[in-house]
């Protein structure tokens, strides 16, 4: 079955829900009830996989003409149909990617590489995020590109020596393609402790070079009521002083110009 697609039959709606009763009751994931009509099923991982991992499954209507998935990484998925739940992580050295730098609206975005006792970084330039490049989303070739190198200078990481660990946000998805296809076991995780909290360090240094002033903020510091204001502030100081800096591909900033 390609789960690459966007609609699917009864038969296969029915082949996926039955997948994923049986991950279910070998506790792999957890059912979420949530309250929409046209919802077959919803789950979301256990510490097994990971508590990042959702899926949900919708049924047919006039607008989608077929049953839809919404999954956070198919790869699972594709484990699930085709009986396999065995998610032991291999016995091998492990590193782990995060990023920095994606929700602020000013500079490029940095990614980080640990092995839990060094941290290696490097930054994609705003000019990415920016017209044409961000159009066609020319940022996630550098990014991945970028990841990679790192894996393999810093860490001379080979898929018999090494697995990683990623996070699940969406600047990270290509890279976490290209790595499966380069062989290497990637599990998408929550990255917490010494890569999340050097990264946002080393991320607040770089924009401090950059602008020549400290007034990068870490949004898992904020309260979800002050964000807006914040990113407002650092928007207009943007536009009044750094210009060139803004990351004008998003949308909330480019209709701001």
């Amino acid at each position: 079955m390609d789960l690459d697609k966007k609609i699917f039959n009864g038969a296969e709606a029915a082949l996926i829900a039955a997948a994923l009763k049986k991950a279910e009751s070998l506790k792999l994931i957890r059912h979420v009830a949530e309250n929409n009509a046209y919802l077959i099923c919803s789950y979301a991982g256990t510490g097994v996989i990971t508590p990042k991992w959702s899926v949900k499954l919708f049924s047919y209507s006039k607008n989608k003409k077929g049953h839809s998935l919404v999954c956070t990484d198919v790869e699972v998925l594709k484990c699930f149909l085709g009986d396999n739940f065995n998610f032991k992580p291999p016995d091998l050295k492990l590193l782990k990617i995060d990023d920095a730098g994606w929700g602020f609206p000013l500079c490029g975005v940095m990614i980080g590489v640990t092995d839990e006792t060094e941290v290696h970084t490097d930054v994609v330039p705003v000019e990415f995020f920016q017209g044409d490049n961000f159009t066609n989303k020319k940022y996630l070739d550098e990014y991945s590109a970028r990841g990679v190198k790192l894996i393999l200078e810093k860490f001379h990481a080979t898929t018999a020596t090494h697995r990683i660990e990623i996070c699940s946000g969406f600047v990270n998805r290509m890279l976490r393609d290209e790595l499966r296809r380069m062989g290497f076991h990637v599990r998408i995780i929550e990255v917490k402790g010494l890569l999340q909290d050097e990264l946002e360090e080393r991320f607040r240094q770089y924009v401090g070079a950059e602008l020549n002033t400290d007034i990068y903020y870490d949004p898992k510091e904020i309260g979800k009521n002050e964000l807006p204001k914040k990113f407002r502030e650092v928007l207009e100081f943007g536009k009044k002083f750094f210009p060139l800096k803004l990351k004008t591909g998003w949308r909330s900033i480019g209709e701001l110009k």
